[in-house]
């Protein structure tokens, strides 16, 4: 397995994969379509997105780091192909976020969530990111009922 930093070629597998988790526990919202949607300026302002890839370079998980427009930086639509799911893909593309957010020396990046993403939530804790309110006027996800920091 090696991570890779954005390539266009791996656009389609981010939307792909990142729509399939969002439709399978929760229902797609305008903010996600907004987002997923507008990858290329994410990018242009600075932004990353990480691609765990296998032996034959298909994307095995991918995660996403960019800046809001309030100043703080976001880990988002962070996903992982069913099949990959335990084998350290998602952990890879999550530590290459951080590590990335370090590089740009930011003070700390945050994350919101669901509880029922259980995987997710053991993961940020594992990687240190501590548990803070929802601020719901900055996250309007439905779904969003947790969110994490990192101080860098």
């Amino acid at each position: 397995m090696k991570v890779v930093p954005y390539n266009s070629k791996y656009k389609n597998d981010f939307i792909e994969m990142n729509k399939a988790w969002i439709s399978e526990m929760f229902v797609m919202e305008p903010e996600d379509e907004r987002e997923l949607g507008n990858i290329e300026p994410y990018i242009e302002e600075g932004g990353q997105i990480f691609f765990a890839l296998d032996e034959e370079e298909k994307v095995m998980a991918c995660c996403m780091i960019a800046p809001r427009e309030d100043g703080d930086w976001e880990i988002m639509k962070f996903a992982a192909r069913g099949m990959y799911t335990g084998t350290g893909a998602g952990s890879a593309c999550l530590k290459a976020c951080i590590d990335y957010a370090k590089e740009l020396r930011l003070p700390k990046i945050i994350i919101v969530s669901n509880r029922m993403c259980t995987h997710a939530v053991h993961l940020y804790r594992k990687f240190g990111f501590e548990e803070i309110p929802v601020d719901k006027k900055r996250f309007p996800f439905e779904r969003a009922n947790i969110a994490f920091e990192m101080v860098l």
